[in-house]
């Protein structure tokens, strides 16, 4: 496919700023949904908003934190870089911690208003990120910010140099849609608290993990790399390896006791 690159759109006197726009459209889609969800929970309306504020405000400093801690060479010596925000640098991985922490500190503090656990609570968050992601990725493939490595695939994007390169944000896009239709269907057959989180987190760390080795590693707008493995890729990883091995060690305590059980014909 042909490059291209719409960075904003001008409506008479206005300049709307595409990724932008299309940042503040997940915003308002996923707060809807998150609001719709909330009230099935029966959670009012006034403590999802702030919960929202402070999940908002935690994914926006994680993320930017995340980012800035990838260059710390650069931002070291250019530390009023950091607050531009505008400029873009912001990590998934980040804005996920941010984003947890700060619900956390709200619910400690509206527990009992809530009236839910934090579980639940994460199954309700874990529903909506995928659809934010896609949005938020429409804007990232409109501006074309996300340089793919080299391929031959029909459908590579044919970049200015004569390159052709994988398209990064439409992958991930993808992705991310066919994510929140599956934890969509699922949220109704799912009971334990938890699982859909678990779901979302597992789904997006072996998709993210497999889906970077298609970013570009061979020019300067390439985000650093250790041992041939991108940060977010060894964030992916390191989910993953606790994920299973909390499975293993769980399910090797259950065998423990029942060995138990069996030894003393319990």
């Amino acid at each position: 496919m042909p490059y291209f690159s719409y960075t904003h759109i001008q409506l008479g006197p206005i300049t709307l700023y595409t990724w932008g726009f299309f940042i503040g459209l997940a915003i308002v889609v996923c707060y809807e949904l998150f609001l719709k969800e909330a009230r099935k929970n029966k959670i009012e309306q006034k403590i999802v908003f702030w919960l929202f504020i402070y999940i908002f405000i935690g994914i926006i400093l994680g993320s930017r934190l995340g980012y800035v801690l990838q260059f710390p060479d650069y931002y070291l010596s250019n530390f009023s870089e950091i607050f531009k925000i505008n400029a873009g640098g912001l990590t998934f991985h980040g804005g996920l911690i941010g984003a947890l922490i700060a619900g956390w500190l709200y619910f400690k503090k509206q527990k009992k208003q809530l009236k839910i656990s934090f579980l639940r609570l994460a199954d309700i968050f874990a529903l909506i990120i995928p659809l934010g992601i896609f949005i938020g990725r429409i804007g990232c493939s409109l501006i074309n910010d996300h340089q793919g490595a080299i391929t031959n695939l029909p459908w590579a994007i044919l970049w200015p140099d004569g390159i052709l390169r994988y398209p990064v944000a439409e992958y991930l896009a993808i992705n991310a849609l066919i994510m929140f239709f599956v934890l969509w269907f699922l949220r109704k057959k799912v009971q334990k608290p938890g699982t859909i989180f678990i779901i979302f987190l597992i789904w997006h760390s072996i998709s993210r993990f497999l889906l970077d080795f298609t970013r570009v590693t061979d020019t300067y707008l390439a985000d650093p790399q250790y041992f041939g493995l991108f940060i977010s890729q060894w964030i992916s990883l390191l989910i993953l390896i606790l994920f299973f091995s909390v499975i293993i060690l769980k399910r090797s305590g259950c065998n423990l006791i029942n060995r138990n059980y069996k030894k003393n014909g319990i």
